[in-house]
């Protein structure tokens, strides 16, 4: 076969090479030069990351002439044969298809065998999580204590599959997925190696499209040579991959920042009409909604192509944090949902919808509260449209003539600032006592009341105003309290002076013959009941 894809054209043959893993390559040089090395390794991590590429490099580095090596020379007999696969010392096996008792029982039977012309017997067991849980309880054995000359690698992409008991035995590596940078960088060596162009916005959807995975990337690169004349843009890529424009994905940004619903549904519709993927146009619009709101964060860790700038410098403004936050929250839920309705349009349009309306988190709506609160404490005559809409209301119960009873209209004012403040609760506490007609006094049992209701005594005054339309003076002060004996003493005397008129009876005589009767007139017998006592005829 003369033609290899470039994913395999371009692998790693040496720890150098290898893009993105170094603290793996770093570890296992150390334990090579320092004659460390152990007999099982675990890698673990995503796909495409290098972990089969980093075994093969660490069976090299074993069985190299000049090794044990933390650098293999890459030109003996042994290392070409590693590379080309041939190597009857270095053996590959597929944990899927290999995956049962009789194949680890084999595998049992061949490593007592010695090597053929190497120091070590590399087995590479790559997608390890498929072998059964009784295969693995059938290897344990062997994997703890294994021939000298056995070293056993395991790659895996679900780490978590493999029993504990086979974790115990191994070094673990976990693999992580490479950088954007870091695949950008590979793509451009390797462009200069094939002789082809690639743009700048058609790098970025390239590695996008790869979610960090190197052989994803290049073989997505691979595709779009193969289909090209060697120069490669973001428009060709974009078709390619059946990505939408970029004008529409920043149009329909522009609508949900503007409440623009007739514009969204007319694109969402022309979009469905031109034959564009639904589901697709979704992933567009929030892979383009994270990006604002990743440079309007912070630009200097946005992954934006410069053509792609002046567009980001211009959306940036258009969203809140919480917007943002919220808009990424449900462009991800519509996601969920299409995948799983017979109806993906009828899902994002409603989601659009949704993410067209306004909206303020908890933390503006309380700062609003706290500013609306400072403007009505300080006596500003400009209220919220919300206030205003209420007042008349308010206004309409509570209005009165001059002549209003002043503890009444006390109790009012109270329940009403109560409604608007948290922190007039003070305010209840309070006793009024009229004094005048346009003077009130309110008691309070301590100072700290007292000095909390004092803040409210300006907005009280001006409710006092607009309610009567007389300036009534609001004073505060501290009520004193008695002592607890002359408490005693003060009931003492009220229950005997209560006794005292209990026991007085009133006399009153009757002189007038047309009223002359058994029993006295009835409003002398109620007077005679207001003073304690009783009437009757003499």
């Amino acid at each position: 076969m003369s033609y290899l894809v470039m994913a395999r054209k371009f692998r790693p043959n040496n720890f150098d090479e290898v893009i993105g893993q170094e603290h793996v390559c770093r570890t296992l040089q150390n334990s090579i030069t320092e004659g460390r090395i152990a007999h099982a390794y675990l890698f673990s991590g995503p796909r495409g990351t290098g972990k089969t590429t980093m075994a093969r490099i660490f069976a090299k580095a074993l069985n190299c002439k000049e090794g044990p090596a933390a650098h293999p020379c890459g030109k003996c007999d042994n290392c070409k044969e590693i590379s080309a696969g041939s190597s009857l010392d270095v053996m590959e096996i597929d944990g899927a298809s290999n995956r049962g008792i009789d194949e680890i029982r084999d595998l049992r039977e061949n490593v007592k065998f010695s090597t053929a012309n190497s120091k070590y017997k590399v087995y590479v067991i790559d997608e390890a999580h498929q072998i059964t849980d009784a295969a693995f309880n059938a290897l344990l054995k062997t994997l703890e204590e294994p021939p000298e000359h056995v070293v056993f690698v395991m790659a895996t992409t679900e780490e978590h599959k493999v029993p504990t008991t086979i974790l115990s035995r191994c070094q673990r590596f976990r693999f992580k997925l490479l950088s954007s940078k870091e695949i950008a960088g590979a793509i451009k060596e390797i462009a200069a190696k094939e002789n082809f162009e690639i743009d700048d916005e058609a790098l970025n959807i390239v590695v996008r499209a790869s979610g960090g995975s190197m052989r994803d990337a290049l073989s997505l690169l691979d595709q779009a040579v193969s289909s090209n004349t060697g120069n490669i843009n973001g428009e060709y890529m974009r078709g390619l991959l059946g990505l939408l424009p970029r004008d529409i994905i920043a149009s329909i940004t522009e609508n949900l920042a503007d409440g623009n619903i007739q514009k969204i549904l007319k694109t969402v519709q022309e979009i469905a009409e031109q034959g564009y993927n639904i589901l697709q146009f979704a992933r567009d619009l929030r892979d383009h909604l994270r990006e604002v709101m990743i440079y309007s964060i912070n630009p200097q860790i946005s992954e934006i192509s410069g053509s792609d700038k002046q567009l980001f410098e211009k959306q940036k403004t258009l969203f809140t944090t919480a917007k943002h936050i919220r808009m990424n929250n449900l462009i991800s839920k519509a996601l969920n949902d299409m995948h799983y309705n017979d109806q993906p349009r009828i899902i994002l349009e409603m989601y659009l919808l949704k993410m067209s309306e306004p909206y303020y988190n908890v933390g503006e709506l309380i700062n609003k509260i706290s500013e609306l609160e400072n403007r009505v404490g300080g006596g500003d005559a400009v209220f919220s449209n919300s206030i205003a809409a209420t007042e008349p209301q308010v206004r309409q119960k509570t209005v009165v003539s001059a002549d209003v009873d002043l503890i009444d209209l006390w109790q009012d004012i109270v329940d009403e600032i109560a409604q608007k403040h948290l922190t007039a609760s003070y305010l209840r506490d309070g006793i009024a006592k009229v004094i005048s007609s346009t003077d009130i006094e309110i008691s309070f049992p301590n100072d700290f009341c007292c000095q909390g209701a004092l803040g409210f005594q300006k907005q009280i005054t001006e409710l006092f105003k607009r309610k009567t339309g007389l300036d009534i003076s609001a004073k505060f002060k501290t009520a004193t309290i008695p002592s607890p004996e002359k408490q005693v003493n003060e009931v003492a005397a009220d229950e005997e002076e209560k006794n005292d008129l209990a026991a007085v009876q009133y006399e009153v005589k009757e002189d007038f013959k047309e009223t002359a009767k058994t029993e006295p007139p009835s409003n002398i017998e109620n007077i005679a009941k207001k003073f304690g006592g009783k009437a009757k005829k003499v």
